[in-house]
């Protein structure tokens, strides 16, 4: 019988899944891995296997299942070191399509508005990944400004947040993300889940991570204290690094009221919602 247990680490991109993976991946029992993207795979499957007849009753579905999972297990066995006994899979995702279902979940949840922040400064810092900057003349002339001078956002806050496109879409993506994700916990009572702030783990990172550990099941008296990059926040800025800041509420130096207005309408009542705010006037 298999003795390796697994688990997996989800959230909003840019919502700390680096961060809190790498502080479980320091942990001697555990390897978390990522980002494997499984959910490319099991969604058109759970679509395929729901409504085609070929895969017959009910129980012969639920083997098929189980087979993919066991597939899915293996594989990120080989990929782990081999002393792990606790292997976690971390994609930054939503919790369903489910691709263990019977593994712990862990998933990140912060503020949509420095999660805006912190999207915006990985796409100027990765142009590659977007097709924005052909789009709006603005944000390439931004996009050579920061790339001559990587404190040009901090010398020109307001002009971070000034495409209406990049910070609806961010603001509707982060929403939808937490809605599919309260979706998926009510409809699988089942699956066993564990919601981390993101703010939280900043205040009381060492606390925090002794109760993640206790739920993948691994042994925080092994854990050891956070290092470098693994430090809640850091000590400088480092405006064209994959880790820039590490901050709470950084949104508050970014923000103008026209930004404020079009986050509103996209996402301001799931900031209400997750009480990142008490009203819609935040």
């Amino acid at each position: 019988m298999e003795r390796t247990r697994y688990f997996c680490l989800r959230g909003f991109m840019k919502s700390g899944t680096n961060w809190l993976g790498g502080l479980l991946n320091s942990h001697p029992q555990i390897s978390c891995l990522g980002e494997f993207h499984w959910e490319e795979i099991m969604r058109p499957a759970y679509a395929r296997i729901k409504n085609q007849t070929l895969y017959g009753d009910e129980s012969f579905k639920r083997v098929t299942l189980r087979e993919l999972e066991r597939a899915i297990r293996r594989v990120l066995r080989r990929a782990a070191p081999r002393e792990a006994t606790i292997i976690g899979e971390r994609t930054p995702t939503t919790l369903a399509p489910i691709i263990l279902r019977e593994a712990p979940h862990v998933t990140l949840v912060r503020d949509g508005r420095d999660v805006l922040v912190s999207r915006a400064f990985h796409l100027y810092n990765n142009p590659q990944v977007t097709r924005m900057f052909a789009r709006h003349e603005t944000m390439r002339r931004h996009l050579v400004a920061f790339q001559d001078n990587p404190w040009y956002f901090r010398e020109h806050p307001q002009r971070l947040l000034d495409n209406e496109e990049l910070v609806r879409i961010s603001a509707r993506w982060w929403k939808q993300h937490l809605v599919r994700d309260r979706r998926t916990m009510a409809t699988n009572p089942q699956l066993r889940v564990m919601v981390v702030r993101y703010e939280e783990l900043h205040r009381d990172c060492a606390g925090l991570l002794r109760s993640v550990l206790q739920f993948v099941g691994a042994d925080p008296e092994l854990a050891p204290p956070p290092i470098g990059d693994l430090q809640p926040g850091f000590a400088e800025e480092r405006p064209n690094h994959f880790f820039r800041k590490g901050s709470v509420g950084d949104w508050q130096t970014y923000f103008t009221e026209q930004t404020r207005a079009w986050f509103n309408r996209e996402a301001g009542d799931e900031l209400v919602e997750q009480a990142y705010a008490s009203s819609m006037t935040w």
